[in-house]
């Protein structure tokens, strides 16, 4: 089964193929830039999981923290701007970012104080931080510009 990176990397080279032929229509261009924004943040995330310490050293594991908490509060500034839409639009869109803003919290709250019981329990809960985050990330950029993959 193919990951949503996958997809998205699928339909990337659609469209490079469709800009290399000169037959790419401009009305998707914008998704061609909103693409090329998921594939890094999930190519981002997916080496936060692959680089998390397997360790209970604190120190370590606060350092790879600071670099995931960081990058997680920049989702939350980040391209704000898509499609325009009408006031159900925009309430979708509020409601997707107020969900994306209460799960970033409530990671942050289990994170600041997190204690390993064993040395690959940091690697695991990062992953499933990660596994929470994006599905609703992905649903907040929805609301901006859907791309059917």
């Amino acid at each position: 089964m193919a990951t949503v990176l996958d997809s998205c990397k699928t339909k990337r080279d659609t469209y490079r193929s469709q800009i290399t032929e000169g037959c790419l229509p401009l009305d998707e261009l914008l998704f061609v830039q909103e693409l090329n924004y998921r594939i890094l943040v999930l190519e981002t995330f997916q080496n936060f999981c692959k680089t998390a310490p397997v360790t209970t050293d604190t120190n370590v594991m606060s350092y790879h923290y600071q670099l995931v908490d960081a990058y997680m509060r920049f989702l939350l500034n980040e391209r704000k701007f898509g499609l325009k839409t009408d006031e159900s639009g925009q309430k979708r869109r509020e409601t997707a970012y107020s969900a994306l803003q209460r799960v970033i919290q409530d990671a942050r709250k289990r994170f600041s104080s997190f204690v390993p019981g064993t040395q690959d329990q940091y690697k695991k809960c990062i992953i499933q931080l990660v596994n929470t985050i994006l599905p609703v990330w992905l649903q907040y950029r929805n609301t901006y510009i859907e791309i059917n993959l």
